[in-house]
């Protein structure tokens, strides 16, 4: 799949400034800042993270322990002839502490990956509304060209008053974009710091551009996949595994016709039917996230295809109007139409790539609870 910049047609619109926006702020206050750099530095900056590591290292303990009873056990040499002493002698201390630190691990894995969707997210979206800041700039020139041209038609008598006061609100109501989306570029920067873990008064200079992602894959093999390492399969697997095992133990003191045994083997069955029942889950999740990812694929093609209509229309319009043949308002319209056919874009590309980091999440890492 070819890569796309962002909005090819209008990058000396919206690539115009790498630099974030802000007043007088000295280049060595500024940090570069790539996508890859912004995961690193959040990953870690994370106490999140840390956390999971400590956790982590207690599961390591604990499946020491189990395994250190265990042994205890078996160098007494006799059966205590229990359910405690058949679990020990069939190690499902040690088993339970080991699936403890597998899960464990998983979660730390989880909270890495939701971290990149996030740094990703919030970086996409300060571009984004850096990109909606240019295009607002650039919107209000267009907006004082034609309200400069509308002053000087009326000074010729080729107008009437009323085109130059319709001028002068679409000038004012420019200017308000303009300040809007620097309030928006502000507040989408501060979500960015946060998530970096970095003071909220951070400047960068993005290095990243702005860019399609590729995706290319086999939906059945990756479905495949998710029934291995999806944390949510690998979490019923493992209870299946303990149910099983706890009815095994217990079948060798209680026979078939007790109450203990009928109450562990239909626990047995009960983990089994919710296991096959999530497995049909996580295909429906992956296969709703594979469409979402072609339905947004489209979404950049149909709004490249509208800027593309909407900078002609625009041109046309101004023509007419140059010469006498169009309206003012014509003009607004068709340069509101350019702004959001613009304003899409980003938009487009940010929902797709988002797209694609979501379906990677439901494949390797699926739901935790």
């Amino acid at each position: 799949m070819k890569k796309l910049g962002i909005l090819t047609l209008i990058t000396t619109i919206l690539m115009s400034s790498t630099f974030v926006y802000a007043d007088d702020i000295p280049m060595s206050n500024i940090k570069q800042l790539s996508l890859d750099l912004a995961i690193t530095e959040a990953i870690k900056n994370s106490n999140d993270i840390k956390t999971s590591d400590l956790d982590i290292e207690i599961k390591e303990i604990e499946l020491d322990q189990a395994k250190r009873n265990e042994k205890k056990y078996k160098d007494l040499d006799y059966s205590l002839g229990t359910i405690e002493g058949f679990q020990l002698d069939s190690n499902m201390l040690s088993k339970k502490a080991k699936y403890a630190l597998e899960e464990e691990k998983i979660k730390k894995d989880y909270k890495i990956e939701n971290l990149k969707y996030n740094v990703t997210k919030y970086y996409y979206l300060t571009l984004q509304a850096r990109d909606y800041l240019n295009v607002a700039n650039s919107n209000l020139e267009n907006i004082k060209r034609n309200r400069d041209e509308a002053k000087k038609k009326f000074n010729l008598g080729m107008t009437s008053k009323s085109d130059v006061i319709m001028a002068e609100i679409s000038l004012d109501e420019a200017k308000s974009s303009v300040e809007k989306a620097k309030l928006n570029f502000e507040k989408a920067l501060r979500a960015l710091n946060i998530t970096l873990n970095y003071p909220l008064d951070t400047r960068f200079k993005f290095t990243s551009n702005f860019s399609e992602q590729s995706f290319n894959t086999d939906l059945n093999k990756d479905l495949e996949k998710a029934y291995e390492v999806r944390f949510d399969i690998v979490q019923l697997n493992h209870n299946y595994d303990l149910v099983k095992l706890d009815f095994e133990t217990n079948s060798i003191k209680y026979p078939s016709n007790t109450y203990n045994y009928k109450y562990k083997e239909r626990a047995v069955s009960k983990v089994g039917n919710i296991l096959n029942d999530a497995k049909r889950g996580v295909e429906f999740d992956i296969r709703s996230k594979y469409d979402a990812i072609y339905n947004a694929k489209k979404q950049i093609d149909l709004s490249k295809s509208n800027v593309e209509r909407a900078q002609e229309a625009l041109r046309l319009r101004e023509l007419a109007y140059n010469s006498g043949m169009g309206t003012l308002l014509e003009v607004k319209q068709a340069t509101t139409q350019l702004y959001t056919a613009k304003v899409d874009v980003s938009r487009a590309l940010s929902n797709y790539n988002l797209s694609i980091l979501e379906y990677d999440k439901a494949v390797n890492i699926g739901t935790i609870k």
